[in-house]
């Protein structure tokens, strides 16, 4: 089995608040490690549909489009996906509240033996 591994490119440092209005992507998890992408907002007085929108490098069939109901006062939402199994190279996540895009963040996913040291 191929181990992946994620280089994430513009996230936060560690200890680093998150501002609001911010998109974040991190790896999680020991052996069912996640990317998890978290959007951190202003807190409103009412409910939002907030969209994220996966695009993978080349297989369309990775990419996904999920839409989370943002419930009034909440300041951040987050989707996530599995880290084994995505497809290797480049990958956009987009947030977008109705049509409008909120943030976009790019990261890429690499085999382990192409790992830099």
């Amino acid at each position: 089995m191929k181990h992946w591994f994620v280089l994430l490119i513009g996230m936060r440092l560690l200890g680093e608040e998150p501002q609001s209005d911010s998109l974040v992507c991190e790896v999680s998890g020991e052996e069912s490690k996640i990317v998890q992408c978290t959007y951190f907002c202003e807190r409103l007085p009412y409910d939002r549909n907030v969209t994220f929108e996966w695009s993978a490098p080349s297989i369309l069939e990775d990419g996904r489009v999920r839409t989370i109901l943002l419930e009034a006062h909440h300041g951040s939402i987050y989707d996530f996906r599995y880290y084994y199994g995505l497809e290797p190279g480049m990958w956009t996540v987009r947030i977008r509240e109705n049509e409008a895009l909120l943030r976009e963040v790019t990261f890429e996913i690499r085999t382990e033996g192409e790992e830099e040291y």
